[in-house]
């Protein structure tokens, strides 16, 4: 059963935001309290691992796809944002 209420996904913040923002609201605490209620492991799901977001898709009853589109992934010598490859030196310490 997905978190209630859902809020929906603003197709310009970035997955870590978006996640930030419905923490807050469930628990009153940052991202990594929700994180760790759903079992979600925090390394992966910053780095935008597919097995780490398709676990939050599910739990807010977003599709896989459109939840993942606005994950930054993080691979060992760059990143990429909706199809863009960066250096990771351009990416938050919280995200890289």
């Amino acid at each position: 059963m997905p978190l209630w209420p859902q809020l929906p996904i603003d197709p310009e913040e970035t997955l870590l935001s978006y996640t930030d923002r419905l923490s807050r609201m469930h628990t009153g605490r940052g991202m990594e309290r929700l994180l760790k209620d759903w079992g979600i492991h925090k390394e992966h799901f910053i780095s935008g691992r597919p097995d780490a977001v398709a676990i939050l898709a599910e739990a807010t009853g977003h599709a896989f796809d459109e939840v993942q589109r606005t994950a930054i992934r993080v691979f060992q010598r760059c990143a990429s944002f909706r199809g863009e490859d960066s250096s990771k030196a351009f990416l938050s310490a919280r995200a890289s």
